[in-house]
């Protein structure tokens, strides 16, 4: 009986999702027709063409794409991710993400790859404009409504590092394309180091192709928040390595964790809602400490992690800047921008059905499958901090980008759907659920980028 009961709740979740798909669209499209000045375009998503964002259209990019994706399938179904050396799996898992996001990409030709490096809203048109490094940072706060849209929405920390690269020669838009181009290739590295560290091999293994293929590829070649999801994925990534450590080693390890971290405070205000996920693992880490199985280097990871990101803060402030400044600027230019038009009633759960479409369905199904404990120290984390995201009402439309931040802990999740199928005569291997699973994904991303024109 209570095999039915369950079987029924998740029948009925997944038609309520299906629900929320229908109305999120329908209910967008009309806000589009009434009040266009929400700028979405392809509700719920945001279309470059802001009355239709949705074209379809071929690009031999698809066709590359795709190529990855069968690669990924055959590699599943032969049971190499099970047999290969863990080191090959991820040199292969980040080598894959880079060449699937880029293909997407390049459905569009060139203006694919550089749209959401050229264009006048984003953070390269602010270099001729702004200022020297350090006069831009201490003056950012009064000076914020001089800067395009996105550099009024994030902290100063990416334009410095623009700034930087121009300086010892790297400028223009293709340095900036490839610090997308090697964010993507070094976040699910990051991700599946953090997995290894809290839920063991089996699960990288498992949970690599997923992130090759992911839906959110088609937003990583196109903007910054590439930079920042690998930022912080490696800042997780050694939190976790430190929890799991013991001594020096995890106080550095922490340390690594806390600059990188601290570091993505400052390029984005969303890392601080990042911040949920160590937090989980930390907190999982003094708790478990005392059954022996996890966490003994909590403590030293903390102290580390403290320091240094107290550091990193110390430096900026010195500087000129402090984050709670900047962040009560920016929530002032954002409720004077777009998001006043925007309703909330609708957004709630608009957002949601955003993320669905950017993690794709083997992840939706994975979350309700997965049962290991302490994989869901990692998905629950990323979970629990997009949800606080989503009622902080600061994340009104343009999630498909905003929260690739959390996209990837999520994905991880379709893992749990690798295992035998039986349903009275039919029978499915393991591997050949996990080929289909990730083709399933695949094809997710591939018809998502052939119809819809994102702005980014």
């Amino acid at each position: 009986m209570r095999l039915w009961v369950q079987r029924f709740f998740v029948l009925a979740l997944y038609a309520g999702v299906a629900s929320a798909f229908y109305v999120a669209i329908d209910w967008g499209r009309n806000l589009q027709r009434t009040a266009p000045e929400i700028f979405l375009g392809a509700a719920p998503l945001v279309g470059r063409n802001f009355r239709d964002g949705w074209d379809w259209r071929f690009g031999w990019g698809l066709i590359g794409a795709g190529l990855v994706a069968a690669a990924m399938v055959v590699l599943a179904a032969r049971g190499w991710f099970e047999t290969a050396r863990l080191r090959v799996v991820l040199a292969v898992t980040g080598g894959a993400a880079g060449a699937f996001a880029t293909l997407l990409a390049l459905t569009d030709g060139r203006d694919g790859l550089f749209f959401g490096v050229e264009e006048e809203t984003e953070y390269l048109a602010n270099l001729r404009t702004a200022p020297p490094a350090g006069d831009f940072v201490r003056n950012f706060v009064v000076d914020i409504n001089e800067y395009s849209v996105h550099v009024r929405g994030h902290p100063p920390g990416f334009i410095v590092l623009l700034k930087t690269l121009d300086a010892v020669g790297l400028s223009g838009s293709w340095p900036v394309m490839l610090i997308s181009l090697v964010s993507t290739v070094l976040l699910p590295i990051g991700v599946l180091v953090a997995v290894w560290a809290i839920a063991g091999a089996q699960w990288v293994r498992r949970s690599a192709p997923f992130l090759v293929v992911a839906p959110y590829a088609l937003w990583m070649m196109t903007s910054a928040d590439a930079f920042y999801s690998a930022l912080g994925a490696w800042g997780v990534a050694f939190v976790a390595l430190g929890v799991r450590r013991d001594g020096r080693g995890a106080a550095w390890l922490g340390a690594l964790g806390g600059l990188l971290l601290a570091t993505l405070l400052h390029m984005t205000y969303g890392g601080a809602i990042y911040l949920v996920l160590p937090t989980v693992l930390v907190v999982a880490g003094w708790a478990l400490r005392r059954h022996g199985s996890l966490g003994a280097g909590t403590s030293a990871t903390v102290f580390g992690a403290v320091v240094m990101a107290g550091l990193v803060t110390t430096m900026w402030f010195a500087a000129g800047f402090w984050w709670f400044d900047g962040a009560e600027a920016t929530r002032h230019e954002y409720w004077e921008g777009t998001a006043q038009f925007r309703i909330w009633n609708y957004f709630i759960f608009a957002n949601l059905v955003i993320a669905l479409f950017a993690v794709g369905p083997a992840s939706f199904v994975g979350l309700t499958k997965l049962r290991d404990r302490r994989l869901w120290l990692l998905v629950g984390g990323a979970l629990a901090a997009l949800m606080i995201a989503n009622l902080s009402q600061l994340s009104k439309a343009e999630t498909e980008r905003i929260w690739l931040l959390f996209y990837p802990w999520l994905v991880i999740a379709g893992a749990a759907l690798v295992s035998k199928f039986e349903f009275r005569r039919l029978t499915l291997s393991a591997n050949t659920l996990f080929a289909g699973w990730i083709a399933v994904q695949a094809v997710s991303a591939i018809l998502l980028q052939a119809s819809l024109v994102s702005k980014w």
